[in-house]
Formats: structure tokens, sequence, C-alpha cells
């Protein structure tokens, strides 16, 4: 998932203006020589993140959905095997995504084995393995019971 997208010119010696007040050096970006590109040359950077560090368990973090109402019905399953946990929402790149924060970092094994992991729990996979806008089959099918 793309986090960050800015456009800059790109100077010799590997210069990127971003904006008056902000330059980058490729060296400051890459141990490589720095592209040949003409001088002037408007260049685009983007900085990703692997979504799959949402699962991690990293702060507590078991789960992250693009929907609500999928980690509304996560944590009350969740709370059935006594585990409670939080839903937070935070914002990337104006796309709305729901985490489950698992309150006891001690259970943050047992939740995501439950959710995603091990094949006696819910046998989830996350959102962005299925098509943008699409719907989160494996979640769709345990909710209908197959």
């Amino acid at each position: 998932m793309i986090i960050l997208k800015t456009k800059g010119t790109y100077y010799s010696e590997g210069e990127i203006v971003l904006n008056p007040l902000k330059t980058l050096h490729w060296k400051d970006l890459s141990d490589q020589s720095p592209a040949h590109l003409p001088n002037g040359s408007i260049i685009e950077l983007s900085i990703s993140f692997d979504e799959d560090n949402f699962l991690s368990g990293k702060d507590g973090v078991v789960w992250a959905t693009y929907d609500l109402r999928q980690a509304e019905i996560i944590q009350s399953t969740l709370l059935v095997q006594h585990i409670n946990s939080e839903i937070k929402q935070i914002i990337i790149e104006d796309v709305k995504i729901y985490i489950i924060v698992i309150s006891d970092q001690m259970e943050t094994g047992v939740a995501a084995d439950f959710i995603w992991k091990s094949d006696y729990g819910l046998r989830l996979k996350p959102d962005w393995n299925y098509s943008e806008d699409g719907i989160n089959k494996s979640f769709e099918q345990w909710l209908s019971g197959h």
C-alpha cells in the first residue's frame, strides 16, 4: 500500500527538489549511483507499506480490514474466546482501515492464531489478498458457515 506519493524535479548529481524548502539527495535514498536522467526531469517518489505488517502482533495489532462490520464481528468472536480487544480506525492515503488491537499483549499470539494463522480458527485472509474494492471472500465464507 502506498502511504505517501510526491513529485519533484531531478537535477544533476542526484538532487531531487520536492519544493523550494525540501530537497533530497539520491545518496540519502540509495547506495547506488544516481540515475542518469535529464536535468529538470519530473520524478515521482512513493513510499509504500507492507500491509502484512499490520498482522505482526506488534503493539497488539492482529487484524486489519477496510470493513468496520468485519472488525466488529471479529472483535465479538474474540470476546467469546475471552480475548479482549479494541477497534481503532487509522487513515492511510485517504483509506480508512480498522485495526483490531489486543488489550493483553500476552494474548496476541492466541488471537492471531484464531483469526488467521491456524486451521482451527476463522482462517481469514487479509482484505488486500482480494481485488481492490472487492469483498473479503474468506470472511464472507466463514460468516455463511462454509
